[in-house]
């Protein structure tokens, strides 16, 4: 990886010794601001309770348990909230209430996401979203914004120099993207400014073809972008199975399998995040850092994306890889516990209570 002039490389400011939540506070406290861009996607999230005419279903199990041995249909589901949704807009609530500078640019034609506190650039029409907030786990039915999106769609409403002359750029949801592929190429051939592109690919598990194109199309993203792969538990395991050269026989540990993927696209980074611990696998070896206990979650979905902001707003300021994962973590398990997304306050508060 080339450094971007002023810049360092990606996880290298390591200050050993330390343990990173001891140092997260302080470092949240500075108040800098740097400049992000989030895309493509967006949605009006509605969240909602689910019941039968007795009782309200309170757990993913009760609700299997009433689809496959009960007699009945037929469920009543009722919208508590609806909220503006779509991962790049959830990364951008993260950046900005951090203190970043940030720009959405997603499909956001909607009231709904007329007063995000940030600047906004819509591109057409959101998904839909129904998500029922399981005590186990909430369950989303999605209905998708049908067409595929284009660089021309973005450079139809910014200068991509604008797009992506910022300090970070965080990219989401290649699963309901057919023309991400498309564009990433498109981007690899691109004179742009050499910043961290944070990309988290969305639920592709069970999609091999898919990731085989994902993978093809990322590692053609580096030659213009500093490309850290960020995902889940599960689509970092699916995505290594398809990897030829990569065997599963050999009970290989998460860190390995982010090294694998690593080898076979050559971008500068790849991250697991999940629930128990957030681990990379970078230029500068293997990180992990054993994520914050919550034991009472308020809310299931959008915690991942909390941790992309997190984790992109360390990246931004140059932060070593513990910071930046522990910042993401510390994000993340806020949003868990409460629903609502941290300050630089809030977050620093969290972890001098104990979490």
């Amino acid at each position: 990886m080339v450094p971007s002039a002023g810049r360092t490389t990606l996880g290298t400011n390591h200050q050993s010794g330390v343990v990173p939540y001891d140092r997260l506070g302080e470092r949240l406290r500075e108040g800098e601001s740097p400049t992000f861009a989030t895309l493509p996607d967006g949605s009006v999230d509605h969240h909602c309770t689910l019941s039968t005419d007795a009782e309200r279903l309170r757990t993913r199990e009760a609700f299997g348990r009433e689809v496959l041995h009960g007699e009945r249909s037929a469920f009543h589901l009722r919208t508590d909230s609806t909220e503006p949704g779509g991962q790049a807009v959830n990364v951008a609530q993260q950046l900005h209430a951090l203190g970043g500078d940030v720009t959405c640019y997603g499909h956001l034609d909607d009231p709904v996401f007329a007063d995000l506190p940030f600047r906004t650039v819509s591109m057409g029409d959101p998904a839909t979203v129904h998500a029922v907030d399981f005590a186990d786990g909430d369950v989303m039915f999605v209905q998708r914004t049908p067409g595929e999106w284009t660089l021309a769609d973005l450079e139809g409403v910014a200068d991509l120099g604008e797009v992506f002359g910022v300090d970070a750029v965080c990219c989401s949801n290649w699963d309901s993207f057919a023309g991400l592929e498309t564009v990433f190429h498109h981007l690899a051939e691109r004179d742009l400014p050499r910043v961290p592109f944070v990309l988290d690919p969305g639920d592709v598990v069970g999609e091999p073809d898919e990731i085989e194109a994902l993978l093809d199309a990322v590692g053609a993203l580096r030659e213009t972008f500093d490309v850290v792969y960020n995902a889940n538990r599960a689509e970092v395991r699916e995505t290594a199975a398809v990897l030829p050269e990569f065997d599963p026989s050999t009970s290989p540990t998460d860190a390995d399998r982010l090294a694998a993927i690593r080898e076979a696209t050559g971008i500068d980074a790849t991250v697991l995040h999940a629930a128990d611990v957030a681990v990379v696998a970078s230029s500068t070896g293997r990180e992990t850092v054993e994520n914050l206990r919550v034991d009472s979650p308020v809310r299931h979905t959008g915690g991942g994306d909390r941790f992309t902001g997190g984790l992109a707003y360390g990246l931004a300021r140059g932060w070593d890889w513990p910071l930046a994962l522990a910042c993401g973590n510390a994000c993340a398990s806020y949003y868990v516990a409460t629903a609502t997304t941290g300050t630089p306050a809030d977050v620093a508060g969290f972890l001098e209570n104990g979490h």
